[in-house]
């Protein structure tokens, strides 16, 4: 019998700037993806061979009716999207929205209505429109505050009722660590990266009112990557890396379920005048954002010591002779998973969903056109049995989405680093069944049960 219930949702996710491609079509405008290039910010680096561009990713702005059915094909119940902004308004602040936009978007949804698939849609993933950006700052400004509340309005307005999730943006609390690569933005000083931070947390806050009054039955809630994390040792020196790690996205918990700043949060700016920054009424809206669910992303558990101590994940990674691990070093924990879980949700009693879980790996695709992934439903079989256990000792779960649905254009290594259920080759844009796809598709059908 299966540890799930029977309302739970099956599915998995993509990301529009890894996945959509269209970059120069059906009236989009310039976003800060489509002018990355393989040096990219924030101290990160592709390698040469590795990259290509995100300007035609996976090419779903061509394939959408086909991707989707192929969803339909598994048993998708649910599946996480997110939108372009600059697709919506090319500009960011346009006077009126771009209808060839909306049009793509509406087809996309159809295609999900037809396959039975409620949807997650997360509004905005690292690609700020770059007129914004030019002209008022991006997040930098109340201005692009002010043109990404009228983005959510727009489309809680135009697709009312058929957008089930909402999450204003992915991965939230990573947004800080990396904001160059996130946003476009480049705040050097303590107060500039509480203003960019405020700023967000302001977004993120005003779009659930904003949601929530233009569809009552939509919901909203805030999206956290994390990983479990170890201290290398007994040695408090190294608890304290790991609290610090901890506490770095504990933060975006304490804003998103109880709406306030926690003072760990607000050491992170120091020597900043907050109440110069914080204007009247900001807690207000922040503390009255009222999130249904709170949604996470989980691939990995890391070690925390004093050789890598830090406040974010990015700079307390160590080895862990107890794990195997990806092919890039990811250290593969299926039990960190439970921990994670049991972690977030008794600590903030929200209804859990899960939006990125999986393992990059190189695929071969085979004459016959056949993928053998093994390795990936062996990651994804382990993950599903602890997040059973976690669901068993009290976790309330809405969903579990994998990364990713198709192949698609990974953050640092482009196509070499695949995660989908569905081979991309990147000459010719066809798509090919791996054996995940047909392993999951059994996973769905009894609902968890088989994992075999």
């Amino acid at each position: 019998m299966s540890k799930f219930p029977k309302e739970f949702l099956w599915g998995s996710s993509t990301n529009a700037q890894q996945f959509e491609g269209g970059w120069n079509e059906g009236g989009k405008g310039l976003s800060i993806a489509d002018v990355r290039t393989g040096e990219f910010a924030d101290g990160w680096e592709a390698p040469e061979a590795a990259f290509d561009d995100f300007k035609t990713a996976a090419d779903h702005y061509h394939h959408v009716d086909e991707d989707i059915d192929l969803y339909g094909e598994m048993g998708f119940g649910i599946y996480r999207f997110t939108m372009a902004w600059s697709r919506i308004f090319p500009k960011g602040d346009d006077e009126k929205p771009n209808q060839e936009g909306l049009d793509f978007y509406d087809h996309m949804l159809t295609a999900l209505e037809r396959n039975h698939i409620k949807v997650v849609c997360t509004l905005y993933a690292y690609d700020m429109p770059q007129a914004l950006l030019e002209r008022r700052g991006g997040f930098m400004s109340g201005e692009g505050v002010a043109a990404y509340c009228r983005y959510v309005d727009t489309v809680s307005k135009y697709f009312k009722g058929r957008i089930h999730y909402y999450v204003p943006f992915n991965e939230q609390n990573t947004m800080l660590w990396i904001p160059k690569y996130c946003t476009g933005s480049e705040p050097k000083t303590p107060a500039e990266k509480f203003i960019y931070d405020h700023n967000l947390n302001l977004c993120y806050a005003k779009a659930a009112r904003i949601i929530h009054a233009n569809d009552s039955q939509a919901k909203v809630g805030g999206n956290i990557c994390n990983t479990c994390n170890y201290p290398a040792t007994c040695n408090p020196k190294d608890i304290e890396a790991m609290d610090k790690a901890n506490y770095s996205s504990y933060a975006y918990g304490d804003i998103f379920c109880r709406g306030v700043y926690p003072k760990y949060y607000l050491k992170r700016f120091p020597g900043v005048d907050f109440d110069s920054i914080i204007q009247p009424g900001d807690m207000e809206i922040i503390g009255d954002a009222k999130p249904d669910f709170l949604s996470l992303t989980y691939y990995m558990s890391n070690v925390c010591g004093q050789e890598a101590a830090g406040d974010t994940l990015l700079n307390t990674k160590m080895s862990n002779p107890y794990l195997k691990t990806t092919e890039w070093g990811w250290n593969i924990d299926p039990y960190g998973f439970y921990h994670y879980l049991m972690d977030f949700y008794h600590r903030y009693r929200m209804p859990v969903l899960i939006l990125e879980n999986g393992l990059g790996h190189t695929d071969k695709l085979e004459a016959d056109g056949t993928v053998h992934d093994d390795y990936r439903i062996t990651y994804l079989r382990d993950h599903i049995h602890w997040m059973a256990e976690a669901v068993e000792d009290g976790v309330d779960m809405i969903g579990y989405c994998t990364w990713s649905a198709t192949d698609l254009y990974s953050t640092h290594e482009g196509f070499e680093k695949r995660y989908g259920f569905v081979y991309v080759d990147k000459n010719t844009m066809k798509r090919f069944r791996k054996d995940s796809f047909y392993w999951y598709k059994k996973v769905i059908e009894t609902n968890g049960e088989c994992l075999e």
